[in-house]
C-alpha cells in the first residue's frame, strides 16, 4: 500500500504503556475517486517504535508498506506492517494529501456515513467552531475528547448565549424542536487527543482545557480514528478563546433561611478517601478487588493531598456556589465507617461501622466547618452501597435540620416498613433506622434483555430518611420532611427494565409515607441515571415509541421540577453533558404538597460544562455532574376563605370565616381577628368582631364566626372584611377575606 505518512499518533494504554501508530493517505493527484471510500487508513505499530525491519515513520515519508488488513471494532486498519520502500521524504502534508473540512450533517445516520467515508483521512476542523462540551480525561489512559458543533452551525447564532450548543433531541432547545425525536445531533465533532500526544512525544498530553461556549481560534487538522463507538479528529493541536461562563447561566440563589428551606442533590462522583479501609477489597491501590471490581481502581485519589483537594473544591462549591443548603441528597461518596468525629477532628482505626456515619461525608463536613462554613452532619444505611463501596447519603446543616427519631412502629423507618411492592422485601428493611435504605427482591417478569446488575431492585438502595426541620433558624416551629436520596443503575439505554422497576418501588415508598401521613413532605431525588419526559433513550425517529423509564414517579403524582426549570430558564434545564449533548439525569421529584411550596428551582452549572483534570478553573469540574437546588417555603401559609350568608328575616345567622395554614403545626398558635364593614354596617347588619382563637397543634383550620341580624329590608347585598394576624413564624399569603350577606328579602 502507497501513501504519504501525514501524522504520528500515540496514546495509553489501561495499564501505562504506551500505544503508537500513524495515518497514512494517497496524495491528492493519485486517490480512487470514489467518494463513498477513505483514502486514508490508519496504521497500528502497538508497543514498538519502527516496524518490521526497522523503519521508524516519519511524517511527510511517501512509502509503499506491506501489512496485514483487519477491522478493529469495525474501524479498518493495517497493522504487523514492514517497509517495502521509501519513495520519497519532505513531502508537504497539508498540500499533497486532501483535507476535509469536518462538517457532518445533523442527521445521525448520515453523520455516521459521513465519517466513515473519512476513515483514516486528513480532516480540518474550522476555525471559529464552538465547544459544546467541557474537555473530558479518561483516567486510565489519559485520553482526552472535547466536541465542538463547527462554526456555521445556526445554534451558534443564537440570541441568549446560554443556547449555543447541543441539546438532546427532546429539548426545547434542540436544533429542531418542532418534533421530539428527530436527528439525533449528527452535527457533533469530536477532537481527540491522540494527535496531540503523537506530536509532542507524550503519552500524557491532553487537549487544552476549554470549557463550553469556548471558540476554536485557529483551524485544527488530524486524522480520523475510531474506537469506543465514536469516531474523533486526532488533531496535532487545538486553540481555543474563552466564551461565555456556564457558571453564570441562572445561578441558584441564597435562600432566605428565616421564610424559605434549601434542598439540593450532588452526585459528587466518586468520593473516596484516601484510607486503606481493611474491611474492603476495592478501595485502595493494591487491593486484590471485590466481586465484579478489579484493580486498576482509577476512581480512587492518588494523593493525601488530592483527596484534601478534592474536599476542599467540593467544600467549596456547596458553600459558595450552593450557598450552604440546608440538606443535600448526596450520591457516590464511599461507604467506609472505620472513623468517628470527636473534637472536631476524625479519628480512625480498624473498627468497622465506627459510628454508622460515611467517613468521606464527616470529612467534607468538617472541611466546610474549617472553611468558615456551616455546621453539617452526614448520615446514611450502609446496606445501601454497591459492591464497590459506593453509597448514596445525606448533609444536613445542624443548626436547623436533624433526624426524626426512628421507632419500630414508625411505618416507613420501624420493624413493619408499608411499602405495597409486587415482590418481597430484603431481611434488612426491617431495621429500625433512620436514615433507612429500602430494597426488595428484582420481580422474574422484569424485563431484563438490556442488562441487570444483581438480584435486586437495587444494587444502590434508596436512602430514605424523616427529617425535623425548623420553620427558620431557632424557631420552635417545625416540620417533617421526608427525603429520599437514590442512585439508579447506570446507562440510561441499558438495564432499561430495572431502572423502572427502580422508580415503581420509589413510587411505592412515596405512597406510603402519604398513606401514613396526607400532610407529608416529601422530596425524591438524586441521580437517576435517565431522562425526564418527554426525552428518553430508546425512543427514536424511527420508533418513537418510549421506555418511558420514570413513569411510576410521574404516575404517582409527584412534580419533576425540571420540568419548572424548564418553564423558567430553558437553557438552563440540564445537569449532565455527554458527548457534547446536554442533557438531564439527576432529579428532584416532589410531592404536590412540597411543590405548592416551591419558591424556585435552580441548576448549578459548576461541573459539566468544565474541563477536567484541570486546576485552572478553581473548584469547576470537581464532579461530572451539575447540583440541582430547589428553595421551598418553610413558613406554614396562613389563607382566610371569603364566605357567604343568606340574611335571614329576623334573628341572627352566623357567618363563619374559615383559616386554613398549609401543614399542621407543632406549636399551638394565636390568631386574632377583626371584622371591618364595607358595605355591611357594624351593629346594624352585622355584630363587630375582634378576638383571638388558638389553633392548636396538628390542626390546619380554624372556624370564626361573626354574627349576622336578619331584617325585612329590601336592600343590595352587603359586604364586610376579616382580617386576621397570627404570630410571626406564619406567611400570611391571603389573611383577609370578605363576607357576603346575601339579601334574601
Amino acid at each position: 500500500m502507497r501513501g504519504v505518512i501525514t501524522q504520528l499518533t500515540l496514546a495509553r494504554d489501561s495499564s501505562g504503556r504506551d500505544q503508537r501508530g500513524f495515518f497514512l493517505q494517497s496524495r491528492a493527484d493519485a486517490t480512487d475517486g470514489d467518494p463513498t471510500s477513505s483514502d486514508g487508513i490508519f496504521v497500528f505499530m502497538g508497543s514498538f517504535t519502527s516496524l518490521i525491519g526497522g523503519y521508524v515513520p516519519t511524517v511527510g515519508d511517501e512509502v509503499v508498506l506491506r501489512a496485514r488488513v483487519s477491522e478493529y471494532f469495525t474501524m479498518t486498519q493495517l497493522s504487523s506492517a514492514s517497509l517495502v520502500r521509501r519513495i520519497v521524504s519532505g513531502v508537504d502534508v497539508d498540500t499533497a494529501v486532501a483535507v476535509t473540512d469536518a462538517v457532518p450533517p445533523a442527521d445521525l445516520a448520515a453523520a455516521g456515513r459521513f465519517w466513515e467515508r473519512h476513515e483514516g483521512a486528513r480532516l480540518r476542523v474550522r476555525a471559529g467552531s464552538g465547544a459544546v462540551s467541557g474537555r473530558d480525561v479518561f483516567a486510565s489512559t489519559a485520553d482526552a475528547e472535547l466536541w465542538v458543533v463547527d462554526r456555521d452551525d445556526p445554534l451558534l447564532d443564537r440570541a441568549d448565549p446560554y443556547a449555543r450548543r447541543v441539546f438532546r433531541d427532546a429539548h426545547p432547545l434542540d436544533n429542531d424542536p418542532t418534533r421530539g425525536f428527530d436527528d439525533g445531533n449528527g452535527q457533533r465533532i469530536m477532537l481527540g487527543s491522540m494527535g496531540v500526544k503523537g506530536a509532542t512525544g507524550d503519552s500524557g498530553a491532553l487537549l487544552p482545557p476549554a470549557h463550553t461556549f469556548d471558540t476554536l481560534s485557529a483551524d485544527a487538522v488530524g486524522g480520523l480514528y475510531y474506537s469506543f463507538e465514536k469516531y474523533g479528529v486526532q488533531v496535532e493541536r487545538a486553540e481555543f478563546a474563552a466564551g461565555t461562563d456556564p457558571s453564570t447561566n441562572h445561578p441558584p440563589q441564597p435562600a432566605n433561611r428565616s421564610e424559605e428551606v434549601a434542598v439540593a442533590t450532588y452526585n459528587v462522583e466518586n468520593l473516596y478517601d484516601f484510607r486503606d479501609d481493611p474491611f474492603d477489597g476495592c478501595d485502595f491501590a493494591g487491593n486484590a478487588g471485590c466481586t465484579g471490581v478489579s484493580p486498576p481502581f482509577d476512581y480512587v485519589p492518588g494523593s493525601e493531598q488530592e483527596y484534601r483537594d478534592q474536599l476542599a473544591a467540593l467544600a467549596d462549591q456547596i458553600t459558595t456556589d450552593l450557598h450552604s443548603p440546608d440538606l443535600i441528597l448526596v450520591q457516590e461518596a464511599e461507604d467506609q465507617d472505620i472513623c468517628a468525629v470527636a473534637d472536631g477532628q476524625l479519628s480512625c482505626g480498624s473498627t468497622n461501622n465506627t459510628d454508622g456515619a460515611p467517613d468521606s461525608l464527616q470529612d467534607l463536613a468538617l472541611t466546610i466547618a474549617a472553611a468558615g462554613g456551616p455546621a453539617y452532619a452526614a448520615a446514611y444505611d450502609r446496606t445501601g452501597a454497591d459492591g464497590r463501596g459506593i453509597t448514596a447519603a445525606f448533609l444536613y446543616r445542624t443548626d436547623r435540620v436533624s433526624l426524626a427519631e426512628a421507632t419500630a412502629a414508625d411505618p416507613l423507618l420501624g420493624s413493619a416498613p408499608t411499602v405495597q411492592y409486587r415482590a418481597p422485601g430484603l431481611a434488612s428493611n426491617a431495621d429500625v433506622q433512620n436514615p433507612k435504605a429500602l430494597n426488595a427482591v428484582l420481580p422474574a417478569d422484569v424485563d431484563t434483555s438490556t442488562g441487570r446488575d444483581g438480584n435486586n431492585v437495587f444494587t444502590r438502595a434508596p436512602q430514605l430518611g424523616k427529617f425535623t426541620v425548623a420553620a427558620a433558624p431557632g424557631s420552635a416551629e417545625r416540620f417533617t420532611l421526608w427525603a429520599a436520596s437514590n442512585h439508579y443503575s447506570s446507562g440510561p439505554d441499558s438495564r432499561v427494565g430495572q431502572r423502572r422497576e427502580q422508580a415503581a418501588y420509589g413510587a411505592a415508598i412515596v405512597a406510603a409515607i402519604e398513606a401514613a401521613d396526607p400532610h407529608a413532605r416529601v422530596v425524591y431525588g438524586g441521580d437517576l441515571n435517565v431522562f425526564p419526559r418527554p426525552d428518553d433513550p430508546i425512543a427514536t425517529a424511527d420508533r418513537p415509541t418510549p421506555s418511558d423509564q420514570l413513569a411510576p414517579l410521574y404516575d404517582a403524582g409527584l412534580r419533576n421540577l425540571w420540568e419548572d426549570l424548564l418553564a423558567d430558564v430553558p437553557s438552563s434545564a440540564y445537569s449532565y453533558s455527554f458527548e457534547g449533548q446536554a442533557q438531564t439525569l439527576d432529579h428532584l421529584f416532589v410531592n404536590e404538597a412540597l411543590h405548592r411550596d416551591l419558591v424556585q428551582m435552580r441548576a448549578a452549572h459548576i461541573n459539566a460544562d468544565w474541563p477536567a483534570a484541570h486546576a485552572g478553573d478553581g473548584t469547576r469540574g470537581s464532579s461530572d455532574h451539575d447540583p440541582q437546588v430547589a428553595r421551598f417555603r418553610s413558613r406554614a401559609t396562613l389563607s382566610v376563605g371569603d364566605v357567604t350568608v343568606a340574611e335571614g328575616d329576623k334573628g341572627t345567622t352566623p357567618l363563619t370565616f374559615t383559616v386554613t395554614v398549609s401543614r399542621p403545626l407543632s406549636q399551638p398558635v394565636l390568631l386574632c381577628a377583626a371584622t371591618i364593614g364595607l358595605t355591611a354596617r357594624s351593629g346594624q347588619d352585622y355584630d363587630p368582631y375582634v378576638g383571638c382563637r388558638t389553633l392548636a397543634a396538628g390542626q390546619t383550620s380554624l372556624a370564626f364566626p361573626v354574627t349576622v341580624r336578619g331584617d325585612r329590608k329590601a336592600e343590595p347585598d352587603e359586604k364586610l372584611t376579616l382580617v386576621v394576624a397570627g404570630v410571626p413564624g406564619l406567611r400570611l399569603a391571603d389573611p383577609i377575606a370578605t363576607g357576603t350577606i346575601s339579601n334574601d328579602d
